[in-house]
């Protein structure tokens, strides 16, 4: 069983789900509807941390045929659990007799298990923050061992819960990365600074990868492909075109590999400081220029000269790299206006 969570005008509504074999595929059902605020099942008899749940949920999980462990129950209420029963659990947690080899046997299953390359790309990346998925192919399946038994609809819920830890900065790159937008280029340039593309084709690549996971059926499985986007893929899209790129450190990350492979190196300082007058040059605007700048209208300039300047354009490698550094430093400036 699992938590899911469905947007509505009212509000999140929280429902437990379960996931079921029917014959060779896998299902989900509503077990029961919790409501917006689920806490109201938890009940704490001393005002302590030693709780229970309410014998009327119990009642409704096991008439409609379920009948879950504590520690089950347990997983899917964490999140309205008060901090300090949550400490104390933890605290006082043990390992499931036979969870070991459990684990063992869910890793040897990955190892010949199918796994869609959506959720390979976005695993992925919330695993390793990598714009550049080429290399995803030698990443272990046993990455991928939660998503085993589990149908779409407990897969997708399970990723709403995991994105969690991106920030705002972060999304538009992960949504980028996790559709392979860079696919659609020949160009080195579109796995590592994505904001040098033409924008208008990017819409265009992202929007296309889009449609082509909404109407694959064989993905959406029991959640079924229906006539308009699937409620699951709005995020990825408001998270598209309403965030910009974060910016590219992909050359620092290089220098920091080839660091660890040689004993004696250290590991250079991320040389981002560049002086306001030569980020402005480099950019080919003025202080004035700046001060009326908004981050949207910065990011447009920016897009100008590196579309002209980025090598496969023909342009100076330097100039490309000093251009981004330029960039990152203004684009600083301008967010710190009121």
């Amino acid at each position: 069983m699992y938590l899911a969570r469905k947007y509505l005008k009212t509000g999140i509504h929280y429902y437990i789900r379960e996931s079921y074999f029917d014959g060779n595929r896998i299902k989900s059902r509503d077990i029961c509807h919790i409501g917006t605020h689920p806490e109201q099942f938890v009940i704490y008899p001393d005002d302590g941390v030693a709780f229970y749940f309410d014998p009327g949920l119990i009642e409704a999980i096991e008439k409609a045929g379920a009948h879950p462990e504590t520690e089950v129950l347990e997983k899917i209420f964490w999140p309205f659990l008060q901090p300090e029963t949550r400490r104390v659990i933890d605290l006082f947690s043990r390992p499931a007799p036979g969870r070991r080899q459990s684990l063992a046997s869910q890793k040897k299953r990955c190892e010949t298990a199918s796994f869609h390359m959506f959720d390979q790309r976005r695993m992925h990346y919330l695993r390793f923050g990598q714009l550049d998925m080429r290399g995803i192919g030698r990443t272990p399946k046993k990455m991928y061992r939660k998503l085993l038994d589990k149908s779409r609809d407990e897969i997708e819920q399970q990723f709403m819960e995991m994105e969690k830890v991106l920030e705002k900065r972060e999304k538009k790159n992960y949504v980028y990365a996790a559709f392979n937008v860079a696919g659609h280029f020949e160009s080195e340039i579109s796995r590592m600074f994505p904001q040098a593309l033409d924008q208008e084709t990017v819409d265009g690549s992202f929007l296309e990868e889009l449609c082509r996971i909404n109407e694959d059926a064989s993905f959406w499985g029991d959640v079924g492909v229906s006539g308009g986007l699937n409620e699951y893929l709005l995020r990825y899209v408001f998270w598209f075109f309403d965030t910009e790129f974060e910016g590219s450190v992909y050359l620092e990350d290089l220098m920091w590999q080839f660091t660890r492979r040689h004993h004696g190196f250290r590991r250079p300082r991320r040389q981002n400081a560049m002086p306001v007058g030569e980020a402005l040059s480099v950019m080919g605007i003025t202080g004035a220029d700046l001060s009326q700048m908004s981050v949207k209208s910065l990011t447009k300039k920016y897009r100008e000269r590196a579309h002209r300047c980025h090598p496969d354009k023909g342009g100076n490698h330097e100039q490309f790299i000093r251009l981004n550094r330029a960039f990152r430093n203004l684009v600083k400036k301008v967010g710190k206006k009121p």
